[in-house]
């Protein structure tokens, strides 16, 4: 083989070149995407899996200077996920250079002075954070990223010089990889049915489904906490943008802004700032003769927990654009006569201010929503590259006002004393906080505040800080507009949820401070979770108690079943006090085995907080305080109508380390569940879809179809047989409608006039004498998303009851009620003196069995730490 003069002139110059131009790529080693996925992006019928676009990105990021790619992590179900990093130079320093900037932007009070505040202004890079395919059916902008990404990294027109020399851009292109390609597998068993690009009966994320997009300040999901990571710990971008799809029937594209109503937390830059960038999309598409523009409807400024939500509380701009959909990437054909209006700001399908340039119908294509998407991208990486002075700033301004404002107005600070219902929870909540950027501190003396005296140990989280408005906006409570569709009208109901207190929802005391005050506090890297112990051996020690209250019992209980480790749950508080002299709650365990559990104490307390305290009472002696516990077998209806609140239920189990069996319909209907299961737990859903499910040609035959009056049957004579159905929300409507108990549901059926409360938190009284509320606070923060509330039907005053009476048949006993005073503690309520006092949660005896109605939701969206244990006692309750 003849060597090549790896010395000759033509070379040299080359070398030169690429070492005067560091984003150059050599031509001809990119590939286009369709070159790898063998398909165009955006063409009919074709969609790139995961791992085709993986592949795209590493191959792009080996041959581009522009661009750095690595994985930031597994996702819930094992994929790499990836992350592409694009500027004119995106090497190792570069990128460390970028971060170090944006840490000082994102904090000023890391800027030394004046001088490098300008130079951070005139010369740092504006950091734009892309959000793609967070809701897996909405394919569009995965697919539009390989393009994009293309561009960026090749081209050489003047647009992407400037772009590349004043911004970086982080691009995600997919933040659900497994739900993509859980999408693209049903799409393509489906071409040609009737169901074509529909009908997929599962989650395309494995817990949460379309709910993946509610989870930015809880983190229960991984691939959530990876991006977290991302945004908070290591790029502080200046904005993101979050690309969706929506329905097709109105709008081909949703740009900023927002409709009302605004929540006050949000900086009025960041409104200004949503709205420009919109406004220039909009223009850039209709210059490029895109039709059908819309903005300032249907998506409200107000709630939190999205992608785009909980970056406004962080000084970021966040941008949503909404694409109309076709079927996953089947083209669909719309008549104009078809497209309608009728949402919040768009009344009608005509012109109007907002909506300047109606599409006139005709087909949309995957391809269209791939262009629409790109030129939005491309118009707002050109309007941060030209005024990257006036991003950087208005950053810096959102900062530096918060943390100003944390010092001269109230709250001051939120206090988290020691003295907690749960320390392990609390713990919680503060890392949750922490990893999204909050500063917690820690009392190492104590402190005087407002008047009152904490303790050392209080954690202290200062509203003086640049993320003083997430801050806020997690521990206050709110308070929804009392917006209507017109005077005296009904409602207008809001995009998602009106309030969302964390420590509410998590059962946490807190407490704002509103004078300034003094403490010495040490400010915490990390926030260390309470360690679970034994305490209390001796010799004499014949067993342990573990004292009811906290969730991480269930946990040791789930491990105690698993270990074949018999225990005994508490269920005579003055019995027990009798026989041993100690105070211990009903729910408390006893677990009388001391030596075996000795020897496995650290593996049965590895990563909870629960406490065994040894005590020496053997079984005989404290039997008759105690009610023997085995290990229930669980069913968890799993409907083929993909429910979110099922996929939630199941991760709240999973978390709890309870072991259950996913039911499906058929099961349901073939009978005798009984001899297979001790407890059913119905997540909300509609009776109607639980009973109908899917419609004939709606989806493949062995998804169609529900639970049938078969199934209401087999249901009935599970729980006469002895078992125990647990109801959450919607699904209490099923043996309300159907089983002729002496229950009455007093808001069905009611006109959101008359009475409304969309996802808000209300007060709840817990009999704390009955299993279901072991081991709950007397009153505890439940909540309330259009749940429900009861009235029970009572027997009639008559010498001769008739036995066939429900309520005769059937007794029910009441064990929560909604409060008959202060009722809404965050959100909005309408009509509340329809359910003040009125029971939330109902024990109904049937047969051998028992039916149990939790009103409202108990595991809202894995956030409502503070009730999970209502539902966990249900469960045990059933052996």
């Amino acid at each position: 083989m003849e060597r090549k003069n790896l010395f000759c002139p033509a070379f040299l110059l080359h070398v030169l070149f690429l070492l005067l131009n560091p984003g150059c790529t050599v031509a001809g080693q990119i590939q286009q995407p369709q070159d790898l996925i063998g398909h165009l992006v955006g063409e009919d019928y074709k969609v790139a899996r995961y791992e085709k676009i993986r592949e795209y990105f590493q191959h792009v990021g080996k041959y581009s200077r522009r661009v750095n790619v690595r994985e930031i992590g597994l996702t819930t179900e094992g994929q790499k996920m990836i992350i592409a990093e694009i500027t004119d130079d995106a090497t190792p320093e570069q990128i460390r250079q970028a971060m170090a900037n944006q840490k000082r932007i994102a904090d000023p009070r890391l800027i030394k002075d004046q001088e490098q505040e300008r130079n951070l202004i005139a010369d740092a890079k504006v950091v734009i954070l892309v959000n793609c395919n967070l809701h897996s059916t909405e394919v569009g902008s995965s697919q539009m990223a390989m393009e994009l990404l293309y561009d960026l990294a090749t081209s050489t027109s003047s647009e992407i010089q400037e772009i590349l020399k004043r911004t970086v851009i982080v691009l995600i292109p997919s933040a659900n990889p497994d739900g993509l390609n859980k999408v693209i597998d049903w799409y393509e068993r489906s071409l040609g049915k009737p169901w074509e690009g529909m009908g997929m009966p599962w989650l395309y994320q494995k817990y949460a489904g379309h709910d993946n997009n509610r989870d930015w300040f809880m983190l229960n999901l991984k691939e959530t906490r990876l991006v977290t990571r991302v945004i908070y710990k290591e790029w502080l971008p200046n904005i993101i943008y979050d690309i969706h799809q929506m329905g097709n029937s109105g709008a081909r594209f949703f740009v900023p802004p927002f409709f009302d109503p605004k929540n006050p937390n949000v900086h009025p830059l960041n409104d200004h700032m949503m709205l420009i960038i919109g406004g220039h999309m909009a223009a850039e598409l209709t210059r490029a003769d895109k039709k059908g523009i819309l903005n300032s409807a249907m998506y409200d400024n107000w709630w939190q927990g999205g992608f785009r939500t909980t970056a406004y509380r962080h000084n970021i701009t966040g941008i949503l654009t909404e694409a109309a959909s076709v079927l996953i990437a089947s083209p669909v054909f719309q008549r104009k006569s078809e497209l309608r209006g009728g949402v919040r700001g768009m009344p009608d399908y005509a012109m109007a201010t907002n909506f300047p340039d109606p599409w006139p119908g005709g087909w949309w294509r995957l391809r269209d929503i791939v262009d629409y998407e790109k030129i939005a991208c491309m118009s707002l990486f050109t309007l941060a590259a030209r005024y990257h002075d006036l991003v950087t700033s208005n950053t810096i301004k959102q900062a530096r006002d918060a943390i100003e404002r944390g010092k001269t107005e109230p709250p001051f600070a939120w206090l988290v004393p020691p003295d907690q219902f749960e320390a392990r929870t609390a713990a919680e909540m503060l890392s949750i906080l922490h990893t999204t950027g909050v500063e917690v501190h820690q009392a190492e003396d104590e402190f005087l505040a407002d008047g009152v005296r904490y303790p050392a140990g209080t954690y202290i989280l200062y509203c003086s800080q640049p993320y003083r408005s997430h801050l806020n906006d997690m521990m206050e409570r709110q308070v929804y507009p009392n917006r209507s569709y017109y005077p005296e009208g009904p409602p207008e109901a809001p995009y998602d949820m009106a309030g969302w207190t964390l420590p509410l929802q998590m059962g946490v005391r807190s407490v704002s401070v509103h004078q300034p005050f003094e403490s010495r506090a040490q400010k915490l890297d990390t926030v260390t979770m309470p360690q679970g112990k034994v305490t209390g051996l001796s010799e004499e020690t014949h067993g342990y108690v573990v004292q009811a209250g906290a969730n991480d019992n269930y946990r040791l209980i789930n491990r105690l079943f698993k270990a074949g480790i018999a225990f005994q749950l508490i269920s005579s508080q003055t019995r027990w006090k009798d026989i041993t002299g100690m105070e211990m709650p009903c729910g408390s365990l006893f677990i009388p085995d001391a030596n075996n559990v000795a020897k496995i104490a650290p593996k049965l307390l590895e990563g909870i907080s629960a406490e065994l305290i040894g005590v020496q009472h053997k079984y005989s002696e404290v039997k008759a305080a105690c009610r023997s516990i085995s290990p229930p077998r669980i069913g968890l209806y799993q409907p083929w109508t993909a429910s979110k609140d099922e996929g939630w239920t199941r991760l709240v189990l999973d978390n709890f380390e309870f072991a259950y069996t996913s039911l499906h319909n058929a099961e349901i209907r073939a009978g005798n569940l009984r001899k297979r299961y001790d407890c059913l737990i119905l997540p909300s859903v509609s009776s109607g879809s639980i009973i109908k499910g899917q419609a004939v040609d709606t989806t493949e035959p062995q998804y169609v179809g529900g639970i049938g009056s078969e199934g209401i049957i087999t249901l009935q004579n599970f729980v006469q047989d002895g078992g125990t159905l647990i109801c959450i929300d919607n699904s209490c409507n099923l043996p309300i409608e159907y089983f002729n108990i002496p229950v009455h549901n007093v808001v069905r059926g009611k006109k959101s006039k008359e009475f409304f409360c969309p996802g808000s938190i209300l007060r709840i009284w817990i009999d704390q004498k009955h299993p279901v509320g072991y081991g709950t606070p007397e009153w505890i923060s439940g909540y309330f998303a259009r749940s429900q509330a009861f009235e029970l039907i009572e027997a009639p005053k008559k010498d001769n009851k008739d036995s066939r009476d429900p309520e005769v048949r059937f007794p029910a006993r009441v064990v929560a009620r909604y409060s008959d005073t202060v009722l809404l503690e965050s959100g909005w309520i309408r009509g509340k003196e329809l359910i003040a006092d009125k029971p939330a949660i109902v024990e109904v005896q049937y047969g051998k069995g028992k039916i149990i109605l939790l009103g409202f939701r108990v595991q809202h969206r894995g956030q409502s730490h503070g009730t999970f244990r209502l539902l966990f006692n249900a469960i045990l309750y059933s052996n």
